[in-house]
């Protein structure tokens, strides 16, 4: 009796602890897109900005050359813009290729050799220290990230708002239509037409240059981190839809598992360190506490609640087999664990159930969040990334 009361009363409590929260997001972020949703006024070439368009680089070979024709296809004055590579010690002919590249096609594009693989925060932080006083943004794209026409110029004219202190794309539905996609772009559109979002795509990112500060080198998430601490200057980061990007689909499940994990241990990182501002100044830090909470204390509840779930159907079982009987609430709680098991059943054969394939998601994400802090408590750092392989074959 003891023993199911006390398995029970966890695992109530640890649903509550993970629902309670993100349903307060949810019925937020609806609010929050009744919004309307702003946009960038139009601007003549020669009011726009100038950027300083970066490229990190490591063993980038099969696309570095694409990357940088998408670049300067964009619809962006060539006097208004400097592109710059920063590469991570190679052990490929990226760094040859793009040279070769740069005397083709005489774009004077900078490239920047460091000596040892550190990190894309690390290259980041060493490109910082080469920004010029005649840049305005500093843009950060990944090199298997094909921007669609007109990217740079959005991008540009949200830089004349001086209240816009960084801005990032989305990546196309047509690239990546899954539900967790779905749900992250919904989440990171409310969030930008409220206040901020805390949760950048690194694959194409602005910031203003005058807000720009030194990040953590020895963490990922440089995105994030970077719109963060813009944000707490008093500047607003935002995602925008209409700023789009494509990447070739990772069709290995152990390399999509291996970035999703790495992604989601620098989140939690991320926002483990700006805790105190949780939940404090307003809108802002409400969504930076939602978020961070759900990064960072959230997926251990669900570990909890699956363990104490498992406890507690077998005290159940186990009274049937000595002649008990359940209790009202031990019939509701199994219930409700049949529902999300046959959710997730569903989910797992591929079916587009919303609610089944949404379940699935949310705890691949979870379990993947949780494996990535354990990683690190066991000092297995994961910012120096491993490109994928099977998205970065030759076009």
């Amino acid at each position: 009796m003891i023993e199911r009361l006390f398995f029970l009363a966890i695992q109530s409590s640890a649903t509550f602890a993970v629902v309670f929260p993100l349903v307060i997001h949810w019925f937020l972020n609806r609010r929050w897109m009744k919004i309307p949703s702003p946009s960038p006024a139009a601007c003549k070439d020669e009011d726009l900005p100038s950027l300083c368009i970066v490229i990190p680089t490591w063993n980038e070979a099969n696309m570095i050359e694409t990357k940088l024709d998408n670049l300067i296809a964009q619809r962006y004055p060539s006097s208004k813009r400097r592109i710059m590579l920063i590469d991570s010690a190679s052990t490929d002919e990226t760094v040859s290729l793009a040279n070769a590249w740069n005397k083709r096609t005489k774009q004077g594009i900078e490239i920047i050799e460091m000596n040892a693989r550190l990190g894309k925060s690390a290259a980041i932080n060493r490109v910082i220290q080469e920004l010029k006083d005649s840049d305005d943004v500093f843009v950060m794209t990944d090199a298997e990230a094909t921007l669609e026409d007109g990217a740079l110029r959005r991008i540009g004219r949200w830089m004349k708002d001086s209240s816009i202190g960084a801005v990032c794309g989305t990546m196309s539905e047509q690239t990546e239509d899954t539900i967790y996609r779905g749900w992250y772009r919904w989440f990171r559109t409310g969030e930008s037409r409220a206040d901020s979002t805390p949760i950048f795509e690194g694959s194409i990112a602005a910031y203003r240059v005058d807000a720009l500060e030194e990040i953590v080198a020895t963490s990922n998430a440089d995105d994030s981190q970077l719109a963060v601490l813009i944000r707490n200057q008093g500047l607003r980061a935002i995602s925008d839809e209409s700023i789009r990007f494509s990447e070739s689909p990772i069709t290995d499940s152990k390399e999509s598992h291996s970035r999703t994990v790495r992604r989601g241990q620098g989140l939690s990182r991320h926002f483990w360190r700006h805790r105190s501002q949780w939940f404090r100044n307003g809108r802002w830090g409400t969504i930076l506490g939602l978020n961070g909470y759900q990064h960072t204390i959230s997926p251990w509840f669900v570990v909890l609640g699956i363990l104490a779930g498992i406890a507690h159907a077998s005290t159940v079982l186990l009274i049937g087999w000595f002649g008990g009987e359940p209790m009202l609430l031990d019939r509701l709680m199994l219930l409700v664990d049949a529902v999300v098991l046959a959710s997730l059943g569903i989910g797992f054969t591929g079916l587009r159930v919303p609610f089944c394939a949404s379940a699935v998601a949310y705890l691949a994400q979870n379990i993947r969040l949780v494996q990535g802090m354990l990683m690190l408590q066991f000092g297995h750092s994961l910012h120096r990334w491993d490109a994928s392989q099977t998205n970065r074959e030759l076009r």
